[in-house]
């Protein structure tokens, strides 16, 4: 072991502790900094987008989606909203994360570096050269060069084109930008593209820059979208046919895994399919069985099952693992695969652990006398951490209950509804949560019902927004599923309805079984009026609803197969689980949904099933 004051073994001539032990020392204070820094980014994203975000963001994109999808996939998709809703609209809730993260830290660095992340940066440029993780590239309207944050792999080359959100980093001596999520490339061909962002700039008369990119964000993807490389160009029939086929097994095995599906694309990517191969499909066996030996996908079909399904041997699937074993560790572990931030949307009928944290501030705030904002924003400080005591049997019943509905824990959950509804048999919540275990529930829900009218205060911009008003809206909520559930679709509807008209923004996704119920009812024109006036909510539910309605029209019609082809891209689970007729789940209390997966076709099952 070599001690601070010998020779350094790099034979500089200089003492260890002068040298190598000094830059160690820098690279371990710089890794702990980035972990710090890494950190900041995923609790942000953790936190965010909650339920309300996820409503504003669709409605401030509004039909500017479809241009979107119509150039990008879903995750890019999903992750230019991101950026650009965080980054640019919303710029206020990032530097808000920020500055209570930055309080947080005992760490000077960090300090310094987050106050340069405060305000992100859009760079459009042009790539002048590569060199490691990093490219140096001349902003086309400043003309600045800068040096920015690629991911590995990149597929652009010098000359190309480069679009999207960085943040700033004040650690180094240069002006070097960290990559966020939305970045797109698109190579030199292509610079018409960039002159149309360019007019589009001058035909605003914008005050800055970053004025225009601030009001034509999404314009710009949209524009600089147009050319994106098509998955169809880049691969072969053939390999397409195999792409398809994996996704087609994954949805056969009702999972889901975008990293599993890269590591094959990359595999046909880079060195295509195999010469002399008799039968193609072996590689997509011997995919399937590396993920799971390496748990990215969970052990749902033995070796057997999973050669029985693709017509192969299991001895050519176990051949074409260690390939990909192989491929992997030595191509795509030690890539930094970047993640894109992937939307997803809360679905369910039970309160949430948002709702418990404002309902418990709220609770605070009423036991002292507010003046002015500045003592509220010096109180909320004050009890943002501090855990609420209730005071009486009704703010006890009410925190039990919101304790229950947050539990994943069954016999806890149980404990806890028990304990809300001894302390306040009135409670609303606590009567909730008591149904799920009775047999005459219609009882309890019109008892719910009942109690919630007394209390609903209609005087608010958003009924929503205050809290005391949920736990009636719950109820109706809660009955429309069950009378839902018995196929009691007229009864099912007026709850739906009356929902929706007192609560016009559908903080609680309503609008999903009630086009289903008015599918049921055969009011088809109502269905498609009430999907054209949330039409930001555009999705795989919508898009197997219109199934449904065509094949109410005609089961064998043009119609109705191309309708079940558009739903079929949307979410291919929906398309197993019929196919299968597999039964309905009761709908969830809690979920969180992300689109094209096995839980949002599950939850499109469970309003489509009993409709069709």
């Amino acid at each position: 072991m070599t001690r601070r004051n010998d020779p350094c073994p790099c034979n500089s001539g200089k003492k260890y502790k002068a040298c190598c032990l000094k830059k160690e020392n820098i690279i371990s204070i710089d890794e702990e900094l980035n972990k710090d820094l890494e950190q900041v980014l995923l609790n942000f994203f953790h936190a965010h987008p909650t339920k309300k975000e996820t409503n504003e963001i669709y409605e401030w994109i509004g039909d500017r989606e479809e241009y979107l999808s119509d150039r990008f996939d879903n995750d890019k998709v999903s992750a230019i909203m991101g950026d650009c809703y965080y980054f640019n609209h919303r710029v206020d809730i990032w530097q808000m994360h920020l500055e209570r993260e930055s309080a947080k830290s005992k760490r000077p660095r960090v300090q310094t570096v987050l106050e340069g992340w405060m305000n992100p940066n859009i760079i459009l440029g042009t790539i002048l050269q590569i060199s490691n993780n990093s490219a140096e590239v001349v902003d086309v309207f400043s003309e600045e060069k800068v040096m920015i944050e690629i991911p590995n792999p990149f597929e652009g080359g010098v000359g190309d084109f480069i679009f999207g959100h960085f943040l700033l980093d004040s650690r180094q001596q240069e002006r070097y930008y960290k990559l966020l999520n939305s970045l797109i490339v698109f190579p030199a061909k292509d610079e018409a593209l960039v002159e149309r962002v360019k007019a589009l700039y001058t035909n605003s008369k914008s005050e800055s820059v970053l004025d225009f990119y601030n009001k034509y964000i999404i314009e710009c993807y949209v524009i600089l979208g147009d050319k994106e490389t098509s998955i169809e160009e880049l691969f072969s029939e053939e390999e397409l046919e195999l792409i398809s086929i994996l996704h087609s097994s994954l949805v056969e095995m009702d999972t889901k895994s975008d990293k599993l599906m890269y590591i094959f694309i990359e595999y046909i990517q880079r060195k295509g399919i195999p010469k002399g191969i008799k039968k193609p499909t072996a590689l997509v066996a011997g995919v399937l069985q590396f993920g799971m030996l390496n748990s990215i996908i969970s052990y749902i079909w033995t070796k057997k099952e999973i050669s029985s399904f693709l017509e192969v041997s299991t001895t050519t699937a176990n051949k074409y693992e260690e390939l990909f074993k192989e491929f992997y560790e030595h191509e795509i572990s030690k890539e930094e695969l970047t993640q894109n931030t992937v939307f997803a949307f809360e679905v369910g009928t039970d309160a949430n652990l948002v709702e418990f944290s404002n309902w418990k501030m709220g609770m605070h705030l009423s036991k002292v006398s507010i003046k002015n904002e500045k003592e509220m924003s010096r109180y909320i400080d004050i009890y943002k951490d501090k855990e609420f005591n209730p005071v009486n049997d009704k703010e006890a019943s009410q925190k039990y209950a919101y304790e229950a509905y947050i539990s994943r824990d069954l016999i806890e959950r149980e404990r806890l509804t028990s304990l809300a509804f001894e302390l306040d048999p009135q409670n609303i919540d606590a009567i909730l949560l008591k149904v799920d275990n009775e047999l005459e529930r219609s009882v309890f829900f019109e008892e719910a019902i009942s109690i919630g009218e007394k209390q609903f205060d209609p005087n608010f911009e958003s009924v929503w927004g205050y809290l005391p008003n949920r736990p009636y809206l719950r109820a109706l909520f809660k009955y429309g599923l069950w009378c839902f559930e018995q196929k009691m679709f007229k009864e099912a509807f007026n709850l739906f309805n009356k929902i929706l008209q007192l609560n016009p923004s559908d903080n609680q996704g309503v609008r999903y079984p009630s086009v289903a119920t008015l599918i049921a009812l055969n009011r088809l024109e109502e269905a498609e009026s009430l999907m054209s006036h949330y039409q930001d909510s555009d999705n795989a539910f919508f898009s197997w609803f219109r199934w449904a309605m065509e094949k109410k029209k005609s089961f064998f019609s043009k119609e109705t197969q191309d309708a079940y082809d558009l739903a079929s891209e949307d979410n291919a689970y929906v398309a197993n689980y019929y196919r299968m007729k597999a039964p309905a789940l009761a709908y969830p209390h809690s979920m969180a949904i992300t689109p094209d997966s096995p839980e949002e076709g599950k939850v499109i099952w469970t309003l489509l099933q009993p409709i069709i």
